[in-house]
């Protein structure tokens, strides 16, 4: 019995230490709108990220519990809401940070309104062998045209394209539409505070 409780946070620790410590993974290829005409919109752009599912609100038990079932991939450890992110300037400073969802309960992610630009993103993904990794990304906002990236698994695109339209993370998953920084890369909006 004397031991039970180091025992107990003996776990605990190694599950926290394995969490903060995810893996970190780089997308090369920036991320854009999805392809369309020639017609530019006007204005500011828009950011869509469904992230990782953000860690559900258990009691440290319960959540060892669970995770000595089935090594953390038990679904019960995870809400709907998406993990928040950040968004960085292309000068390394943080432009925003975004609180995912607008409830634990709601899966849709927040729709982020940017001035049109290039922006770095870091975000948390579900890698191919379905781990959680920290997924750094360059975006490409354009006026009127909403970029999105798709960092939990299961997206398909309609119609027929061609495999280098899409980034995709290092495992070779595709994430989104494939963008060029061309004339946009020098934009450099202005940090703001949230």
């Amino acid at each position: 019995m004397k031991y039970a409780k180091s025992v107990a946070l003996a776990a605990a620790m190694v599950w926290l230490v394995g969490c903060a410590s995810e893996s970190k993974v780089v997308v090369t290829e920036p991320l854009g709108p999805a392809p369309a005409g020639s017609a530019q919109g006007k204005g500011d752009g828009s950011l869509a990220i469904y992230s990782a599912q953000a860690p559900a609100d258990v009691g440290l038990n319960e959540q060892e519990w669970r995770w000595n079932n089935d090594f953390g991939k038990n679904a019960f450890l995870w809400q709907a809401a998406r993990s928040d992110y950040t968004i960085y300037a292309q000068n390394g400073e943080v432009f925003q940070h975004v609180r995912n969802t607008r409830s634990q309960d709601d899966s849709t992610p927040t729709l982020v309104t940017l001035p049109a630009g290039s922006y770095q993103v870091e975000a948390v993904a579900i890698n191919c062998d379905g781990d959680r990794v920290q997924a750094l990304m360059s975006v490409v906002v354009k006026p009127g045209e909403t970029t999105t990236a798709h960092l939990t698994g299961g997206w398909r695109p309609v119609g027929e394209y061609n495999a280098t339209e899409f980034a995709r993370l290092p495992c070779g998953r595709a994430i989104g539409w494939r963008a060029s920084e061309t004339g946009l890369a020098a934009a450099q909006p202005s940090p703001q505070s949230n």
